[in-house]
């Protein structure tokens, strides 16, 4: 495991790391008054490892219950990754929103990503679950 971390390192170095995912400007723009759709922005944490860093999210809606997820985490102040999700929303009945959703990322990659959270009054909490990790992801919509 440790020797295929490695192999990650220099594409993270190389990479140019700007912590926005694409659409940011825009989905701030916007200023959706879809409940779920827009620029959110908050906080990661990994329960397994205690690894935090900063978590900017721009969620863009698809169909009838159906959204995309475009996330852009950050660690250690210098590390950001990006990665996509198609989630599945519903109405709780009390005025907020379930969301489910599920990425197969490989096995290097610690296989099936879950990420199962709700959205209420502009706050959106989620868990997230893969092999190599779980951890919690709090985050506000931006209003411009």
């Amino acid at each position: 495991m440790p020797c295929r971390a490695l192999l990650l390192v220099p594409f993270l170095v190389l990479t140019a790391c700007t912590g926005i995912p694409r659409g940011w400007s825009e989905a701030k723009r916007s200023g959706s008054k879809d409940a779920v759709a827009g620029a959110w922005t908050g906080e990661w944490h990994s329960v397994k490892s205690g690894h935090h860093g900063g978590l900017r999210c721009v969620v863009t809606r698809q169909g009838a219950g159906a959204y995309h997820f475009r996330y852009r985490a950050s660690w250690a102040k210098i590390l950001c990754a990006g990665f996509s999700l198609h989630s599945s929303v519903k109405s709780d009945g009390k005025g907020g929103y379930t969301v489910e959703g599920s990425k197969d990322l490989g096995k290097m990659f610690g296989g099936v990503f879950t990420c199962n959270g709700s959205i209420k009054d502009g706050t959106f909490h989620a868990r997230y679950e893969a092999k190599l990790d779980n951890g919690t992801m709090d985050m506000r919509k931006v209003t411009k």
